[in-house]
């Protein structure tokens, strides 16, 4: 009876339709990477890494990276796409740091292992909330060939434009760039180079030519106490709270309430350590820490404190007795009870 069921099987499996085993329904290379860029991209990336340890490595000014920060947010913008994300780099430190704004979309039209970056640019002002259901493309730039195709590698997206392809008028001279950008789980990198079409002569990025390394940022929701009770003693305090820190070099001031005021500030970065500052080729572990600041009556900042952790923590506080200070990625009404 058992080997009449098992060939009576075997007949309906031979006879079946013949989607029961098709591969017919298997999408592109680009059709599945897609997915994986669009939940990717969108992120807070800054380089305040790179720049910081340029100064320290004492390079010449002109091969010292700009501190460069991009907000990448998707949005809906109907009328570009289903893959659509708005893109705000800032440039150098406030109150003199540029921003520029631009839409950003990906899309399979290009090869079948390919995905196709598009910048929509706004040359000048912002792009805001508001303008994104009726913005189209013909209200911002782009430029015919320069686009980025990106294809897979071991654990990032590589992208670059065509040789020579992106070509445009750029302070009365005219440019090509051929430019690349690499997106991973743990950040962007990328160059912006442009160079005279007449001569190849590259007139932008630094002289070594290394590409901008943004790290992303983590965002902690913090508070400060002041002054910093501990122990459980029952002494009155002012909280300040209500605000978020990114770890990649966020930083928030506010001002006490008693007199006499204070100008207080919180800064909050991962460190990757591009150098060892050890001894005898002891390696520096990357760490997690948090400064206490407070800016002075002559606009200077003074370093208070700071303490550091472990560069994955997800906590980090600090109680220096007149204030105490605690920054959390999961906010304080979001812990989970735990035995």
């Amino acid at each position: 009876m058992q080997q009449r069921l098992s060939v009576f099987l075997i007949a309906v499996l031979m006879t079946a339709p013949s989607f029961a085993f098709a591969q017919g329904q298997d999408s592109t290379p680009g059709e599945r990477n897609i997915l994986i860029m669009a939940d990717m991209l969108p992120g807070i990336y800054d380089n305040v890494n790179q720049n910081y340890f340029d100064g320290r490595r004492n390079l010449p000014e002109d091969d010292i990276h700009p501190r460069l920060h991009t907000d990448i947010t998707r949005i809906d913008a109907p009328n570009f796409g289903a893959y659509a994300y708005l893109w705000v780099t800032t440039k150098g430190r406030m109150p003199n740091a540029e921003k520029s704004y631009r839409i950003a979309t990906l899309s399979t039209d290009g090869a079948d292992d390919e995905v196709i970056l598009k910048h929509y640019i706004r040359m000048d002002g912002e792009i805001t909330e508001d303008e994104f259901a009726t913005l189209t493309p013909a209200d911002l730039r782009r430029t015919e060939g320069c686009d980025y195709a990106f294809k897979r590698r071991a654990d990032h997206f590589r992208g670059a434009q065509g040789d020579q392809t992106c070509q445009f008028e750029w302070d009365g001279e005219e440019v090509y760039t051929n430019n690349e950008i690499e997106l991973s789980e743990t950040g962007l990198w990328y160059v912006d180079h442009k160079y005279i079409k007449a001569t190849g002569e590259r007139i932008t990025g630094v002289a070594s030519g290394e590409p901008n390394w943004l790290e992303r940022a983590r965002i902690f929701h913090c508070y400060a106490d002041v002054p910093g009770v501990a122990g459980g003693r029952d002494e009155p305090f002012e909280r300040y709270e209500g605000f978020t820190l990114h770890d990649k070099g966020g930083i928030h001031f506010f001002e006490t309430r008693k007199e006499p005021k204070r100008t207080l500030g919180l800064t909050l970065r991962a460190v990757t350590w591009h150098v060892n500052n050890e001894a005898n080729d002891n390696f520096n572990r990357n760490s997690l820490v948090l400064y206490v600041l407070e800016r002075m009556a002559d606009g200077s900042i003074k370093d208070h404190a700071y303490t550091f952790n472990a560069a994955e923590s997800e906590r980090i506080g600090i109680n220096l007795k007149w204030m105490l200070a605690n920054c959390a990625m999961v906010p304080r009404d979001q812990a989970k009870p735990t035995l």
